[in-house]
This record gives C-alpha cells, structure tokens and sequence, in this order.
C-alpha cells in the first residue's frame, strides 16, 4: 500500500508538471495579434521629432489591440510637396516595420507547429504550409512598399496588408488550437492509463479483503473529469472541420471563438483530474503515516 501511495503520488505530480508545460508551451504557441498602431512611425512637429504613441501636446496615445490601423500611416497631410515626400517616406518606414514585426512572430509559430510530435504528419504538414504562405505573402508585399510613390500607393499596399493580416490571424488561430487539441488528446490518453492503474489496485486491495471506499471515490470523480475533457476536445475537433469549410471570414472568427472556450474548459476538466488525483494521493499518504 505504501508503494502504491509512493508511486500514485509521485506520478501525479510529474503529469501535473506535464500539463503545466504542455499549456505553457501552446499558450506560449499562439502568436499576440500586436495592434498595428502599437509601433506607429514617429510623428512630427515643426521639425522635431515626438517619441512613439504620442500625441501633439504631450498626450500618450492608447493603442487598441488586436487590430490593424492604416488610418494613421500619415499623420498630418499639410504642407508642400517636401512634405508630402516625407509623409509618403515615413508611411513607408511605418509598413515596412509592421510587416517585419509580423514575419518575426509567425516565423518561430511555424518552427514550433513543425516541433509537435502531438500533431499527425499531415496536419503538421498542412499548418506548416499554410504558415509559409503566409509568410510568403508578407515578403512579397515588402518590394511593393519600397516601391511605392505616392500617398495612394501607400494607402493601395497598407489595405492589402490589412487583409492579409486578418488571415494570417486566422491561420495562425487555427493552427494553435489544433496544437492544443493534440497534446490535451495526449494527456487525456496518459489519464486513461492512470486510471487502469488505479482500478487495478482497488482489486488487488478487494482481494486482499482491504477497504477501497476512498479509492473507488476518487475513481470515480477523476474519470469524470477527463471524461468531460474529452467531450471538450471532441466538439472542439468538430468545430475544426467545420472552420476549414467555413465559407466567410466572419464565420471562421466565431467557429474559432466556440472552439477556444471549449478547448479552455477541456483544459481546466484536465486539471481538475490531476489535482484531485493529487489530493487523494496526499490524503492516503498522511492517513498512512499518522
């Protein structure tokens, strides 16, 4: 009994340290949509330049999240044609930069979507080269900034990456989710080899005419949990194969929504099962030694 209070204990504790970086790691794996006015271009006042998200007379500027603004590439539109040439520079520098912020994040997303074992060959496979599309698109909109001569043709090019940023925030939504659904399936697949672990000692502990009571409760409550887990992760892969048939971007945003709650709750029912896997395992083992 001591053994198996011993072995219970100091396994829920390493699938506990599991899940912690299991979550942290796909946390971690889903790229922050920074807002595009975050890094506006320096503005300019009589010559002198204002330090960034700063307004004229000293007001700091908020900028929203998880949005791209190209209504503010420009600044003030007065003066000659020097100035317009400045302006027109000065978007230019303001694109150039976002879209390098951007390649910045989804290029380590792709190479650690390309790391997950969780995934199957083809899903990995698929994610990697939807994300290099994407990053593909984004360089070839770099010569077409540089290129760009006019305010038109900044305003022409700041739409197009506009667009594009919305769907590489989709992509990069989709792929994150479907890596967070994989490696909760692993974990729900390792609690299910706890579990036969447990039934197995509640009938050794039968037939060595021992209580199991206590065992048979936290059984009991513990597979309920991952059960609910796993109904969590199964609708969530439902609403996946809905979203890669979803026919406008607006659906696709609130399929992605319904599938992030539901892969939230499946994540904390895992936990749940672990900490009280935990409890019974430090309640049995205090009981032992009183």
């Amino acid at each position: 009994m001591k053994n198996f209070i011993t072995t219970l204990f100091a396994t829920t504790i390493v699938f506990l340290v599991i899940i912690s970086a299991s979550f942290s790691f796909v946390d971690d794996v889903f790229v922050k949509d920074t807002s595009i006015a975050q890094n506006d271009a320096t503005q300019q006042k009589d010559q002198e330049p204002k330090a960034p998200n700063q307004e004229a007379g000293g007001q700091v500027r908020t900028a929203k999240s998880n949005s791209f603004t190209v209504g503010k590439v420009f600044g003030g539109e007065q003066g000659g044609l020097d100035a317009t040439e400045a302006m027109v520079n000065r978007g230019k520098n303001y694109l150039l930069t976002q879209v390098d912020h951007r390649l910045k994040q989804l290029g380590p997303f792709r190479d650690r979507i390309k790391s997950m074992t969780a995934l199957s060959d083809t899903e990995r496979k698929n994610m990697v080269s939807e994300l290099n599309a994407e990053i593909g698109m984004f360089e070839t909109l770099k010569p077409e900034i540089s290129q760009s001569a006019t305010k038109q043709d900044i305003k022409n090019v700041a739409e197009k990456i506009k667009a594009e940023w919305l769907k590489s925030r989709r992509t990069v939504a989709y792929a994150g989710g479907k890596a967070l659904a994989a490696n909760q399936n692993q974990l729900i697949s390792d609690a299910h080899s706890v579990s036969l672990g447990i039934q197995k000692r509640i009938e050794s502990l039968k037939a060595s005419g021992k209580g199991t009571k206590a065992h048979e409760k936290l059984l009991t409550a513990y597979v309920k949990k991952i059960a609910e887990a796993k109904q969590d992760v199964d609708s969530a892969n439902e609403k996946f194969n809905v979203i890669a048939s979803a026919s406008t971007g607006d659906e696709k945003e609130k399929l992605i929504k319904e599938k992030d709650l539901l892969l939230k709750s499946s994540k904390e029912n895992i936990k749940v099962a672990y900490k009280l896997l935990a409890e019974g395992a430090r309640e049995d083992f205090s009981q032992k030694f009183k």
